[in-house]
This record gives C-alpha cells, sequence and structure tokens, in this order.
C-alpha cells in the first residue's frame, strides 16, 4: 500500500538564468506503508531536493506529492501539520541541539505539536531509549555528551513526534565505525518494531545493503533504479557506470566473475560472499 506518492516531480534551481540546474525530472514512485527504503545517488543526483519534497520543505514546480491520497499542498496553510507526519532528519543534526538538557531538546517537536505534558513526557522517555540514551541522560547537556550520543539525541528528538515517515539524510555521516554499527542498528530496530516507514539517504552501498528492503537510485534528477536491494545490487556494473561505488563484496565477485570463476555477483554482504564462495569450493558453512 502506498502511503506517499510522486506524481511527475518537477524542479529546476535558478530557472530561466545562466544558473538553471535541473535537479528533479519527471519523478514518480510509491513510498510504501512500513518499507525501509535507501536511496542513493552520486553527489548533484537529486536526491537531498527529493527528500525535502516530501514533508513540504520544497513546493514543487509541477506534479503533486500525496500524503495518504491527499495533496499535501492541497491547502499551504496546514503545511506544517505535514511536517509532523513526515519527520526529517538533516545531515549532521547535532549542530541543531541548543536546549541546555537533552530532555528539552527531545521534547521541543512534541511541545511545538501542542501535545500536554504527559504525553510529551512519554514520548521524550520513549525516543530516548529507542535510540539507547539512559534517563541520566537526560539531564545532561547535549555538549557533555559523545558525537555518537549528540547524534542519537538529534535523531529522538524527530521519533518523538511520532511521524508516520522518517526520513534521514545521511544519519551515519562523519560517525566512527562503533558509532555507526550503533545508528544503523537503532534506525532498523526502530522500523521493525514501530512499523513506520523510512527513507534513509546515504552514501554507503553498505549501510544501504545492510538495512533497507528496496533502493531507490537517483542519476541526473531521474530514477534511475527501483528496486529490492538484491536486484538493484545484481547490476552492480551499471550502478559503477553512473559513478556509484558498490559494496566491496560485490566488486570482489565482479572481479572473480572476470576472471572466470563462476560467482553470483548478486551477493552484497560478507554472509553471502561467503556461502557462496563455500558453496562453489564444496564446503559447508559451519
Amino acid at each position: 500500500m502506498a502511503l506517499l506518492t510522486l506524481e511527475n516531480i518537477v524542479y529546476t534551481y535558478g530557472v530561466k538564468s545562466p544558473f538553471e540546474q535541473h535537479a528533479v525530472r519527471g519523478v514518480s514512485m510509491d513510498i510504501r506503508e512500513g518499507e525501509l527504503m535507501g536511496i542513493i545517488g552520486h553527489t548533484g543526483s537529486g536526491k537531498s531536493t527529493l527528500i525535502q519534497h516530501l514533508n513540504g520543505l520544497v513546493r514543487p514546480q509541477q506534479g503533486r506529492v500525496l500524503l495518504e491520497g491527499k495533496d499535501i499542498w492541497e491547502d499551504p496553510k496546514k503545511i506544517r501539520d505535514v511536517r509532523f507526519k513526515v519527520g526529517m532528519v538533516f545531515q549532521y543534526p547535532e549542530h541543531q541541539l541548543f536546549e541546555d538538557t537533552i530532555y528539552k531538546d527531545i521534547a521541543f517537536g512534541p511541545r511545538n505539536m501542542g501535545l500536554p505534558e504527559e504525553e510529551i513526557d512519554r514520548r521524550v522517555r520513549d525516543a530516548a531509549a529507542t535510540v539507547g540514551l539512559t534517563k541520566e541522560m537526560l539531564d545532561k547537556s547535549p555538549f557533555d555528551l559523545s558525537g555518537g550520543e549528540k547524534r542519537r539525541a538529534a535523531i529522538a528528538g524527530v521519533m518523538a513526534m511520532e511521524p508516520q515517515i522518517l526520513i534521514l539524510d545521511e544519519p551515519t555521516a562523519g560517525l566512527d565505525p562503533r558509532g555507526r554499527e550503533q545508528v544503523l542498528a537503532m534506525i532498523r530496530d526502530y522500523q521493525k518494531q514501530r512499523g513506520t516507514t523510512v527513507l534513509l539517504v546515504s552514501h554507503s552501498m553498505e549501510d544501504i545493503a545492510r538495512v533497507a528492503d528496496r533502493v531507490l537510485v537517483m542519476n541526473h534528477g531521474r530514477v534511475a533504479m527501483l528496486d529490492t536491494v538484491e536486484r538493484v545490487f545484481s547490476r552492480a556494473e551499471e550502478l559503477e557506470a553512473i559513478g556509484l561505488t558498490v559494496p566491496a563484496v560485490t566488486k570482489i565477485l565482479l572481479l572473480l566473475r572476470q576472471k572466470g570463476v563462476a560467482v553470483d555477483t548478486a551477493a552484497y554482504t560478507i554472509d553471502q560472499a561467503v556461502t557462496q564462495l563455500l558453496l562453489l569450493l564444496g564446503g559447508d558453512r559451519t
């Protein structure tokens, strides 16, 4: 079932100027309820402009964005309500922490929704627990936390609004390997437990391969691919041709196939690659 539908979305920066740039060119697609969709594309592919259409930060110059079948711009005065339903976590969200305690930062969104204090308190504590922040941390200043903890606190602030759709723009950018692992696990667990639709924008093909159900590949403002993870990564050579780096294990399998080894290059995780190689060698993975 489509929760969010894009119909022929077009957006151009600097129209009729020397700096005119076609960012989104006639994009039509459905985003399903309860799925985790990965969005990838090279710099300038249009993915950032596209996701800003989904909660009304950018208004399409042509086309429509439908949330549960209703045009989000039908009544521009109500676009703020759309942003509570479609939550956006920008890249490096910890830079937007500003309150004197983590509790107040997480409560900022729910409070703007006009919720009663009891409900705000429940949401703050639920969101903090979801991202792995302890009760003791809620009374701390955001600036007393580690980089990974700040990132999780900022994400919790959007989760606390309990949006129908959660969009995360490069949520693991700049984190060390342990921090990346924690954030990815948190996102996947949140999506599974809540059934929330999650859109994950990332330059890391490994991150997308590990957590996504479907993958949207943007190229020059258009949809180049939109399919399951398995089918998208089976087109590794096409992905490389448009300037994207496929997962390292897929690269290794591509090299093996070029050397005449009969392997399936659709594998995109280490476990899948190991299984293939063991089968090829006649071994048993135990």
